[in-house]
């Protein structure tokens, strides 16, 4: 009788013994997870301020170059406006005026460009 005890008592010690296997391995992969995402949140953090800083600097020197050249800065920006205004006219009806839109926005950008070089 004893005998049949132990082995009754044996598969129950098999089945405490197994969650046990399941949960150590659960912990180890939702490690692995967390020391991922604290990796993955390094990587985006430090590509989010190397970008923030080259946008930053690049805005300085839009700044500085409009100060130096007023001029230029407003016809490209007026020539800007007007291509997108032509763009934006054209594509949201199909009229005639589509067939004037890309040869003035080619017209002003090559103006553009003229001022520049």
């Amino acid at each position: 009788m004893d005998v049949e005890n132990n082995k009754s008592e044996t598969p129950k010690q098999q089945m405490v013994g197994e969650p046990c296997s399941v949960s150590a391995t659960a912990r180890g992969i939702l490690e692995r997870g967390a020391e991922a995402y604290g990796q993955a949140e390094k990587a985006v953090s430090d590509v989010y301020d190397k970008t923030a800083q080259a946008i930053g600097e690049t805005y300085e020197q839009a700044k500085n170059y409009s100060r130096k050249n007023p001029d230029k800065a407003i016809l490209t920006a007026l020539g800007i406006g007007v291509g997108l205004g032509f763009l934006l006219g054209a594509s949201s009806r199909h009229s005639r005026t589509g067939r004037f839109a890309r040869p003035a926005v080619n017209a002003l950008s090559d103006i553009a460009l003229q001022f520049f070089r």
